[in-house]
């Protein structure tokens, strides 16, 4: 529900922009805006959520982001749309807590599929929301945020009602005592280093990195390109996303969970790289739609089956007492990725035209795949045994127990 409330904006906010005379950079700077402030908080929302629990930090996030897309449904400058994405960042840069959720409460070896569900949640929000969005504007200007606002509120309230914690108290402690324990007590800062000096950790954050902003050059310009290319408008975009999403989520939700026990995450990495650097070049090449759907088709192959098992292979190369920090880590150096390429796609586009942001993207992708082929740093990641972990209840206990 709240990555619906994302997937309603997303689209819409070039069109949003560019009817107040907004630049190709301009607008790239409003896309990177919400992942600057995820960047920044992601990590600390990772620790508090190891500290305090997972639930209350998820619950914080989504009531931030429910006042986000409310001052973007009656944002009438670029400022204010500034100000709403920077905000909507702060709410989003929970993700690390939720994919530290599924850690929790799954085993090393079936996680892949487990973050793969985080992903299909991410699909799923780009399937119903860029759609929602596309009937809502044209119908009021402040239709789509209130929408996004409303599910996020919901949302936030469900989870008070019915989410459970996931990391109960005496868990909490004996994470705590480890922490403190390790190299005389280090602080978040040490710990970070801690966690960075593992050289396979790092490789695959270079490569989760580069795919990322590979994939976030294009969310800046993408509508802009598929109106101007075929005119389709906002709600053609919408669909679009949708179709999009509709992919990802069958490949993350389903084929990721069947093929990761099989092949590893190494080989679903090394299955969906080269279709995801196709998908980004041909999009740029589209002069028909059913082209730009065999591109968005090929990207979201890529994408769906690339990712989630990136952050599964973070996930396993990190110590139980710091997943939720290490994690975070992991979702700042996403953020980073998803400042660069949207930036990069936007100076592109003003610069080199609307083609050159797609093969630029497409040329970020092949680096990966070269390092992925040829240094193979995934495999050596893949090739660890799994970690230890502490005996876990069969389910989350219940919030009136914790």
């Amino acid at each position: 529900m709240d990555l619906v409330g994302f997937g309603i904006v997303l689209p819409l906010l070039p069109f949003y922009a560019d009817r107040f005379g907004a630049s190709g950079t301009q607008i790239g700077v409003l896309v990177f805006s919400y992942s600057a402030a995820q960047l920044l908080l992601a990590p600390i929302w990772g620790r508090l959520s190891d500290r305090y629990g997972r639930r209350p930090i998820l619950i914080i996030g989504l009531l931030g982001s429910a006042v986000s897309y409310v001052v973007f449904a009656y944002a009438g400058s670029i400022l204010a749309l500034l100000l709403s994405r920077i905000m909507a960042g702060v709410g989003g840069a929970n993700i690390p807590v939720a994919q530290a959720y599924i850690a929790d409460i799954t085993p090393p070896e079936k996680r892949a599929g487990g973050m793969g569900l985080i992903g299909a949640a991410f699909g799923l929000g780009f399937i119903f929301g860029p759609a929602i969005g596309g009937l809502l504007a044209p119908i009021a200007p402040e239709a789509p945020g209130l929408a996004a606002a409303g599910l996020c509120a919901v949302n936030a309230i469900l989870a008070v009602f019915f989410l459970p914690e996931s990391l109960s108290r005496g868990e909490r402690d004996r994470r705590a005592l480890l922490r403190s324990a390790r190299e005389g007590g280090p602080s978040r800062w040490e710990e970070i280093g801690l966690v960075l000096r593992n050289p396979v950790f790092f490789q695959i954050l270079v490569l989760s990195f580069l795919f990322t902003a590979a994939f976030a050059s294009m969310h800046p310009v993408f509508p802009l390109f598929a109106d101007g290319r075929l005119g389709i408008g906002e709600r053609g975009v919408g669909w679009l996303f949708a179709f999009m999403g509709t992919i990802s989520a069958i490949m993350q939700g389903g084929v990721v969970r069947v093929l990761a026990p099989r092949i590893g995450e190494r080989g679903l990495v090394r299955l969906c790289a080269l279709p995801f650097a196709a998908g980004l070049l041909l999009i740029g090449l589209s002069e028909s739609l059913p082209m730009l759907l065999g591109a968005l088709f090929l990207l979201a192959v890529g994408f769906g089956g690339t990712l989630p098992s990136l952050v599964s292979l973070l996930s396993r190369a990190s110590p139980d007492e710091l997943q939720g920090g290490s994690l975070g880590i992991g979702q700042s150096v996403s953020a980073s990725a998803r400042i660069a390429g949207p930036l990069m796609g936007g100076i592109m586009w003003d610069l080199a035209g609307p083609t050159s942001p797609f093969i630029a993207g497409s040329l970020l992708a092949a680096i990966g795949v070269l390092w992925l082929f040829l240094a193979d740093p995934a495999g050596e990641v893949d090739a660890l045994p799994d970690p230890p972990s502490t005996p876990k209840t069969p389910k989350p206990e219940p919030f009136a127990g914790d």
